[in-house]
């Protein structure tokens, strides 16, 4: 809730903050669920740029069941494809006096660049839009290559800096585990959130509804 005061609604907004970062690492932990808490977590993100502050449980639960079926078969789509693609790499790598090794790794690096692209978009677009997984993957690439500069390219820089100081600073793991997750896709948010606002109508928060009020749809 917003009030007048900017010093607590920053402690508030920290709060909602720290206590989503939880509720994605704790349903996360099977890490086949980890599709449906990113989903959750961006739906949370997403009311609050839409809608302010508050609900965060009930809307991260809700979201999670909701989108669980879709968002779970998503990942296993996205991990199997990292795989594979992953294995191309290394398969390639070894043999690089082949002639055809070096033109095979960079397919296969170009195809994973690909990939991170679009996973990147698919989560929220799940979160924000009710389509069959086919369209949902179709409408995350179009996203994420229509609105390539700036928002899909900010989002990876964004990102790759935070994996860099993982790599790099320790300390960086122990503020992602308490509200790096959670900063990270809100802060991202705004951008998808931007490029949505494009090409979805949404209806009025309603009580029944702790996400969207009516689903949201796209314009006409």
């Amino acid at each position: 809730m917003r009030t007048d005061n900017p010093v607590i609604n920053f402690l508030n907004k920290m709060t909602d903050l720290i206590l989503l970062n939880f509720l994605f690492l704790l349903t996360s932990l099977p890490i086949v669920t980890m599709g449906a808490s990113l989903t959750a977590m961006y739906a949370v993100n997403l009311r609050s740029i839409r809608y302010g502050d508050g609900y965060v449980v009930r809307t991260y639960f809700e979201a999670f069941k909701r989108n669980f079926k879709q968002s779970t078969l998503a990942w296993g789509i996205v991990l199997a494809v990292a795989a594979l693609l992953y294995v191309d790499y290394m398969f390639f790598a070894q043999i690089q006096d082949f002639p055809f090794a070096k033109p095979m790794i960079i397919v296969s690096f170009a195809m994973g660049i690909i990939c991170w692209i679009v996973a990147t978009w698919l989560f929220p677009v799940i979160a924000k839009m009710d389509d069959t997984l086919g369209r949902q993957i179709k409408n995350a690439a179009a996203f994420a290559f229509g609105y390539f500069i700036p928002y899909t390219l900010v989002c990876m820089l964004l990102q790759g800096g935070v994996f860099y100081l993982i790599l790099t600073q320790i300390p960086a793991l122990f503020v992602l585990a308490f509200i790096g997750c959670a900063v990270l896709t809100y802060v991202m948010s705004f951008f998808f959130y931007k490029a949505f606002s494009k090409v979805i109508r949404e209806e009025p928060l309603g009580d029944d509804d702790p996400l969207y009020g009516a689903r949201a749809k796209k314009k006409n």
